[in-house]
């Protein structure tokens, strides 16, 4: 820190070394003279030296304040130096002039004390100072009491006697703990100003802000941009002439905010948030905030992007998306609201193509957690360590290829949502260990990680298999099986609702016709009766495709219901195709069942066959896993487990 010292004389300087050595060792100080205006060249030095407070007599201070920006601190007079000072000078003479900055009281008690005649010499700069001791002088005045060089030569060409009052160490010692505090609470001033300033500045706004007359006070760099001018040439402008359209002068008139307000400044187009600035009720200016509007539209784009990926994390499906005319259907669809209705693990079973997940999907969005994510994953779609990965997240380097910086699992992810876990059953064993953890204790540690993570999440999971009969086998978790199955739901067939068929076929109709632009396809009540006795295998999911499939190729020349009947006809055929070839038991010792194949056929290996059969029925369902499974009489998992196998996957 620096400090600066202006002595009146040289014979101070010593003093001034001693007391600041000794009592403040951590400061630099600078010592000069100077009077009054011979002060000001050194202060205009020091202010560049960067100086942070000035010592000095009371009158030179009150001359430099307003010629520098410097902290000035004088050094104070004490009633015993004053007294010290008449007392000596009473050895010279009776009649005393004092030099003094400003009006002394109290000086008649001193005169009677004495047995003196006191005159005050008043002045403000040095032509007063040399006047009033000239007066003095010609009054009769024998001694003169003052502080610096000045006094000194001119009570010499005057043949006066001249007496210092000197600085007393105490008082310059306190001068110095004065000057160090300002210096410090000024540093701290110009350290938070500098902090603020950075801030304002950072800001993607224009901030402007005003005063109670409509004047700019302060603008940040972003507002420099929006008027196309310099901080010093807009500040003490009127905001009516930069900003005129600014509805600013409104709330500094009404005290009431004002929000969304465009602006048009030159070609830019900007939205404007005005807000008063109170202090003890009253306003004091405004503040305002400007974004162009070219960055507002840049910003919701971003968001527009972020909600497209993020999709996978949002139920689509509701309850009222499901077709319930049958008692089966509306007993499922009351039992799931209740369950909906709390945290508890839900189990849904039933058979592929029932619509499992959109029955969690419609228990996510009746829930509380309604507006939080919801994340679904396929338990048979990945390999054991990938599925890890996905389900727990990962720290960096915990494997070859990991991201860097690591990867959020799915169950962090669906934090305050809920996650489905569809095909269960398929989950390895070592996995099923981890997640049986994670259902216990609701954390989560991520794979090469040292931390357990807390995560609030509601968990649904689905099977299309028996897993009693795997727990009995020894391929499901007794104790996952007993933390999955709190809340169970079994969803039926469709063979089991089929009052719900007719009603499927007819919004499928609608939904396709809409989807591909199709107009709406007449299908007569036999058709229906027909379409509600097939076995359906596939279930909903499969009696949707052949609708779908039913709109694409409908053109109007030819009747929809002989075109249906074609269209089950191929499902029969597909399916007698799939069990006279192909039989696939899916507990993980599958096997080839030849049946009525001819000889050449009979000699590839089973694996050539089986991989044969298994792509000639994806080939045959344009490569859609769920009806091949389907046709197949295999789950979703074992088509997967078959394509990894045969390297086709």
């Amino acid at each position: 820190m620096k400090i600066g010292f202006i002595c009146s004389f040289s014979m101070q300087e010593q003093t001034i070394k001693d007391i600041a050595s000794h009592f403040f060792p951590r400061i630099e100080l600078l010592i000069d003279f100077g009077v009054l205006e011979e002060a000001i060249p050194i202060a205009k030095e020091w202010e560049k030296r960067g100086v942070e407070a000035i010592v000095t007599w009371p009158a030179t201070a009150a001359f430099l304040e307003t010629h520098t920006s410097i902290p000035l601190v004088a050094i104070r007079l004490r009633d015993f130096d004053f007294m010290k000072a008449v007392k000596h000078a009473t050895r010279f003479g009776r009649k005393i002039a004092i030099v003094t900055h400003e009006v002394l009281t109290g000086l008649n008690l001193v005169e009677e004390v004495y047995n003196v005649k006191i005159k005050q010499i008043i002045f403000k700069d040095t032509n007063d100072l040399k006047y009033g001791i000239i007066e003095a002088c010609n009054e009769g005045c024998e001694v003169i009491i003052g502080k610096g060089s000045i006094t000194v030569d001119l009570a010499k060409r005057y043949n006066k006697e001249v007496v210092l009052i000197t600085y007393d160490p105490e008082s310059v010692k306190q001068a110095f703990h004065d000057a160090i505090k300002i210096a410090t609470v000024r540093r701290r001033e110009r350290e938070n100003y500098v902090r603020l300033e950075a801030t304002f500045n950072t800001l993607s706004e224009a901030v402007l802000v005003i005063d109670t007359s409509g004047r700019i006070t302060l603008i940040n760099h972003r507002a420099e941009k929006l008027l196309g001018l310099k901080a010093p040439q807009a500040v003490g402008q009127p905001v009516s002439v930069l900003l005129p359209q600014a509805r600013m002068l409104e709330v500094l008139r009404k005290g009431a905010s004002i929000d969304d307000d465009f602006v048009k400044v030159g070609d830019t187009q900007a939205i404007g948030t005005h807000r008063p600035i109170m202090l003890d009720k009253g306003i004091i200016g405004v503040v305002s905030t400007f974004r162009e509007i070219p960055e507002i539209q840049k910003i919701e784009s971003k968001v527009r992007r972020k909600a497209v990926n993020s999709q996978g994390f949002i139920a689509h499906y509701s309850f009222d998306d499901f077709t319930a005319q049958s008692v089966a259907m509306k007993k499922v669809i009351k039992q799931a609201k209740k369950f909906a209705e709390t945290d508890s693990t839900v189990l849904i079973t039933g058979e592929t193509g029932t619509g499992k997940e959109v029955l969690a999907q419609s228990i996510h969005r009746w829930s509380r957690r309604s507006h939080r994510p919801f994340v679904a994953i396929n338990c048979s779609v990945l390999p054991e360590n990938l599925l890890e990965s996905e389900l727990f997240g990962y720290e960096e380097g915990a494997f070859t290829g990991a991201k860097r910086g690591g990867k959020m699992g799915l169950f962090e992810l669906a934090h305050e949502g809920t996650i489905f876990l569809d095909e269960i059953g398929t989950m390895p064993m070592n996995l099923q260990s981890k997640l049986l953890r994670v259902l216990e204790a609701r954390q989560v540690m991520r794979l090469g990680g040292e931390r357990l993570i807390p995560i609030d999440v509601r968990v649904i999971a689905a099977t299309n298999e028996d897993l009693t009969e795997k727990v009995r086998k020894g391929l499901f978790r007794k104790d996952l099986y007993f933390r999955l199955n709190v809340l169970a739901i079994r969803m039926p067939s469709l063979m089991e609702r089929p009052e719900d068929i007719p009603h499927l076929v007819l919004s499928f109709v609608s939904q396709f016709c809409k989807k591909y632009g199709k107009g709406n396809i007449y299908l007569s009540n036999q058709v229906l009766r027909k379409l509600t006795r097939y076995s359906w295998p596939g279930n909903v999911r499969q009696l949707q495709n052949v609708i779908e499939r039913l709109v694409i190729l409908y053109d109007g020349e030819r009747d929809a219901d002989l075109l249906i009947n074609d269209l089950l006809s191929q499902e029969l055929q597909l399916e007698a195709y799939a069990h006279q070839t192909m039989t696939f038991h899916g507990n993980g010792n599958e096997k080839f069942k030849n049946r009525g194949v001819g000889e050449g056929e009979a000699l590839k290996t089973i694996k050539e066959r089986e991989k044969e059969r298994l792509v000639r029925a994806l080939e045959y369902t344009n490569f859609n896993i769920s009806r091949a499974a389907s046709l197949l009489g295999v789950s979703r998992s074992t088509i997967y487990r078959k394509l990894r196998v045969f390297g086709l996957l």
